[in-house]
């Protein structure tokens, strides 16, 4: 018998690791979250017009991804997770407490877990109690599983850390994981776990 191709065997890895993080959700509510790991590579760059910009890095490659194309994939992957911070945290009018569109780049499952997460993934908690958000930390390290020379997934380590005015006024954090996957040439956070505190 002879041995798979060495493509062949790394694709059906990839698809594997997929299947297995697809019902991957999760969260935690608390004052300390976990700490990242220090990130391999020290290149950054700013993504948004916002006064705090995201910073974001590549770590870690799994498998084989041009250089050429990994400053794409970071950038599209910050893209989705900004997407989904200023939505739920940063962007519009407060007081408030309505998030009727806070998953935007979110696959049709994940959000509906993240909906009854709400108040976790999104400034439900504390909405109808602040005047305004004002970004502090923006920050993203990123780990690629790529086969053919393309990007399948991205695990994205992140810490969003905001400052809130009013009578909840409160140095936020949010931290944690991301799980993405492309769909239809979109990157799409197919689940999560993530923690978030505050403190005065």
């Amino acid at each position: 018998m002879s041995a798979p191709e060495p493509g062949r065997h790394l694709l059906l890895l990839s698809l594997a690791i997929l299947l297995a993080l697809t019902g991957l959700v999760g969260c935690r509510d608390s004052s300390e979250a976990p700490a990242a790991t220090r990130p391999a590579s020290t290149e950054t760059v700013s993504l948004t017009a916002n006064p705090v910009t995201t910073s974001s890095k590549v770590a870690r490659v799994y498998g084989r991804l041009p250089k050429a194309r990994r400053g794409a994939v970071r950038r599209k992957v910050a893209a989705a997770v900004d997407a989904w911070w200023d939505s739920a945290y940063l962007a519009g009018d407060y007081p408030r407490t309505s998030f009727p569109r806070a998953f935007p780049r979110f696959t049709a499952g994940a959000e509906a877990k993240a909906r009854r997460d709400k108040r976790l993934m999104t400034n439900l908690d504390i909405g109808g109690r602040i005047d305004s958000v004002t970004a502090k930390r923006r920050h993203l390290v990123l780990d690629v599983l790529a086969t053919r020379g393309t990007a399948r997934s991205v695990t994205a380590r992140f810490v969003l850390r905001f400052r809130t005015t009013g009578a909840k006024e409160r140095l936020v954090t949010v931290r944690g994981r991301l799980f993405l996957t492309r769909r239809s040439g979109t990157w799409k956070v197919f689940g999560y776990d993530v923690a978030k505190g505050s403190r005065a």
